[in-house]
């Protein structure tokens, strides 16, 4: 990893319209804010979002990243590390999540469940992770979780993300039901925004100093695949901030997998959990969900596939191992079966965040997580 790191349904209230966005400080900041919303529909609201689609709006899931830590940290406002206080600087954003449940003809909206986000700073640099080009194990700040409400919300005060080599700008989040069980829903993508809007907030500080992005969201590989059905249409709070609101159903039938078809094009929804209960039944499940090398679509992909199948059989043969073994032999096997998992694991994350992946990563991640229990 280098430091350039790759990696709406009824809901109880009514946005009010902002029709108008207020200008920023600077005359460059007021000569984009214009321009930018000359061009934009005023947001739908929460009820408007329900009317338009009444059986909730699916989103599409994409990759989870390599940055996603479990720090079970339970807070609204996300922006500040809680060992040091520190905020992280940048515009402020909050950010509500209306998150119903479809299932069959009914959308209902799914209270209780587990909404995380964690996005990078106005530098681009994540918390408590290691990269080539930072180090911040330890630290939390952009980070946390919130339970939804009875009414589907659950609501965040972040920042507007900065910019980092090779990715548009966005924020990740992940949807879960049951977090300590591989047979709970879960339902992880990312959030986008208008490149319009974005240059807007990048004429500030501290966006300013980190000069021109690289990367602007029809460039980018994992925006390639549903990003329009992803972008959030933030309004300006009179205070030099913004508001937003995401509206999701999330398709929760009981299968693996459900695909709904829309107007934009058809997209899936993945439950975690498998009915895999052995070793051998959960591998069989790896290595089918895993890429064949013999339909790879290219090289990069190709080679992808190779490196995952290689590593499937190593954990194989470990396993294997494992059962005839006992005692302290049993419990290194076992060890080293859960690491060879956990590096089966990153390095498919790695490669669907590089678009060299060439298959769903969430059945490969539902299969992983029950062999760890398992082992």
């Amino acid at each position: 990893m280098t430091a350039g790191h790759d990696d709406d349904a009824p809901i109880g209230h009514v946005l009010a319209r902002r029709e108008v966005l207020v200008l920023l400080g600077t005359t460059a900041g007021a000569a984009l804010l214009a321009a930018w919303a000359s061009r934009r529909q005023t947001p739908f609201g929460i009820a408007e979002a329900a009317a338009a689609d009444p059986s909730c709006v699916v989103r599409p899931e994409l990759t989870e990243g390599p940055y996603f830590v479990d720090e079970r940290l339970n807070r609204s406002d996300i922006r500040s590390d809680p060992t040091t206080g520190d905020v992280r600087p940048g515009v402020p954003l909050a950010l509500t999540f209306a998150v119903s449940r479809i299932d069959g003809g009914s959308c209902v909206p799914l209270e209780g469940a587990l909404v995380d986000v964690w996005q990078c700073d106005a530098s681009g640099i994540y918390s408590d992770v290691r990269d080539a080009g930072f180090d911040t194990t330890g630290q939390e700040f952009l980070r946390g979780y919130q339970v939804t409400a009875a009414d589907g919300s659950a609501s965040f005060v972040t920042i507007y993300p900065g910019w980092y080599r090779g990715r548009t700008v966005h924020i990740h989040f992940k949807i879960r039901t049951d977090p300590d069980s591989t047979s709970g829903l879960e339902f992880t993508s990312q959030l986008f925004f208008d490149d319009e809007l974005t240059d807007v907030v990048y004429v500030q500080q501290p966006y300013a100093s980190r000069g021109d992005r690289t990367i602007r969201n029809t460039d980018d590989t994992i925006y390639q695949q549903g990003g329009d059905q992803l972008l959030l249409s933030p309004a300006a709070d009179g205070s030099g901030g913004y508001v937003a609101t995401f509206v999701i159903g999330i398709e929760a039938s009981g299968s693996t997998t459900s695909t709904t078809t829309l107007a934009g094009g058809t997209t899936t929804t993945t439950l975690a959990g498998t009915d895999c209960a052995t070793t051998a039944s959960c591998l069989a499940e790896l290595r089918a969900a895993l890429p064949d090398p013999a339909v790879s679509a290219n090289r990069r992909a190709k080679r992808t596939a190779r490196d995952l199948q290689r590593r499937a059989a190593k954990l194989a043969s470990v396993l294997e191992r494992s059962t005839a073994a006992t005692g302290a032999r049993r419990q290194r096997l076992l060890s080293r079966a859960e690491s060879k998992l956990k590096g089966l694991l990153a390095a498919s994350e790695r490669a669907a965040a590089k678009g060299t992946l060439g298959v769903s990563l969430a059945p490969i991640q539902s299969a992983i997580e029950s062999l760890l229990d398992l082992v």
